[in-house]
């Protein structure tokens, strides 16, 4: 699903790449241009969070009139909202559109040449992917042998039978592989054994697959990471993979300033700075935020709201540390872009402006009023159904009736009864005091 909504968002950055041939700076001129895209949609979510924030003690005296009445207090509400042109959700939907964003870029940074290597063909590109998933897989299981390619060699021991050995063991991660295919991949494995110089020293392609500063395990989770695997296996081993491929990933730059974008972050490494960078600016952006809403006079946020906005510098850093660099270098970008949208909206809607905007809106709506709104649509929904609620309780009321029959309405006539020999009695006894007649109803 994902590959689907990435694709548009592929392309975009893929155009970004030819103009500036650095993956990075393709990264936050992509960023830069959907802001620019998104900053009608953000404009209106200022002026509903305004509307909204002005709307507030009408909201707060609806909630103390019906505070007993759930129904009531909800149809006042929708009401209230559509005569003062108000989409309460209206904040919503840039917030929803972000993280959307977010998801589709953590694909395409997994899959970037998907999207930038036009040149690469999909049988080209998927028997890559699965060259370097296959060749971790042959390189852990010796691992688990506690023994190397160079090891097995030096015994003068076939590598195709030891791994058909290692096939033929309970829960062994070969099981599902052909003996065809273990064959040509111990193939590899014999011709690039000792083959590869790390540091000044040789190592067999097992032992390289195996070395975390070379290879990272997250990289071969699901196909499309090992697409970050490939672009640097392909350089050290390009006989393994389709030549126009080869070309290529010799081509791309998947850097900034340096920064290998497929890495991840660690503790270790000065990578870690990337996320302490991104919490810092959505912290930053937060407190802006934050500040800006107290300056014109906007309600107080609520404990649940403030949990909200702190949290997501939290999940910022979360991001940025389990993913590669390109994400959180991403989720930089955006914060900053973000930070200076924040500022620059906050100068521009000044009172006066927003109240100008607001007039001319409602201006629109009342133009507009013979086409019903989605809320407005949703408040006669609601009315229909509490009306149906309360003829369902009529309705309710005359089977009771019905119900009670010939005994309560005996019972009426009774009491009817005894009230007419009540006002009898008391009419004969002043009779007989003052020597009256009287006529009994």
């Amino acid at each position: 699903m994902w590959s689907i909504i990435a694709w548009p968002f592929g392309k975009i950055l893929y155009f970004c790449y030819l103009l500036v041939k650095n993956y990075g700076w393709a990264l936050f001129l992509f960023t830069l241009i959907i802001k620019l895209i998104m900053l009608p949609s953000s404009v209106k979510q200022q002026i509903s969070t305004e509307k909204m924030n002005r709307l507030n003690p009408k909201i707060e005296a609806i909630k103390k009139k019906y505070a007993n009445n759930q129904d009531k207090l909800n149809e006042a509400t929708m009401e209230l909202y559509n005569q003062e042109n108000v989409n309460p959700m209206g904040s919503c939907l840039p917030t929803l559109i972000t993280f959307v964003l977010l998801f589709a870029i953590i694909e395409v940074v997994y899959a970037p040449l998907s999207y930038i290597g036009n040149d690469i063909t999909s049988d080209a590109l998927d028997a890559a992917e699965e060259m370097v998933t296959d060749v971790y897989a042959v390189s852990s299981e010796i691992s688990e042998h506690e023994t190397t390619v160079s090891e097995i060699l030096a015994e003068n021991t076939n590598l195709y039978d030891i791994l058909l050995e290692y096939k033929a063991e309970d829960g062994s991660d070969l099981a599902d592989y052909s003996d065809e295919r273990l064959e040509e991949l111990a193939g590899y494995f014999e011709e690039y054994n000792d083959s590869y110089n790390n540091n000044g020293e040789m190592i067999g392609l097992d032992e390289y697959f195996l070395d975390s500063n070379l290879v990272s395990s997250r990289l071969v989770a699901t196909s499309n990471r090992a697409q970050l695997l490939v672009i640097s296996v392909s350089q050290d081993f390009p006989d393994m993979f389709d030549s126009s491929l080869v070309k290529f990933c010799s081509d791309f730059d998947y850097t900034f300033l340096g920064v290998e974008l497929g890495d991840y972050p660690s503790w270790s490494s000065a990578l870690i700075l990337i996320p302490i960078l991104s919490l810092a600016l959505q912290l930053l952006l937060t407190f802006l935020s934050q500040y800006f809403t107290k300056k014109k006079g906007g309600a107080a946020t609520s404990g649940s709201m403030k949990a909200m906005l702190y949290a997501m510098p939290l999940i910022s850093f979360w991001i940025a540390f389990s993913f590669p660099a390109g994400i959180g270098i991403y989720w930089i970008f955006s914060s900053l872009l973000s930070l200076v949208q924040t500022v620059g909206l906050n100068l521009y809607l000044t009172p006066a402006r927003v109240d100008k905007i607001i007039a001319k809106d409602n201006e629109k709506a009342k133009k507009k009023r013979k086409k019903k709104s989605i809320y407005q649509q949703a408040l006669e929904a609601q009315q229909a159904e509490l009306a149906g609620k309360q003829r369902k309780s009529y309705d309710d009321d005359d089977d009771d009736d019905e119900n009670v029959s010939e005994e309560v309405k005996l019972s009426r006539a009774q009491k009817k009864e005894a009230e007419r020999n009540t006002l009898n009695e008391a009419r004969r006894r002043y009779a007989e005091k003052y020597g009256d007649s009287i006529d009994e109803e």
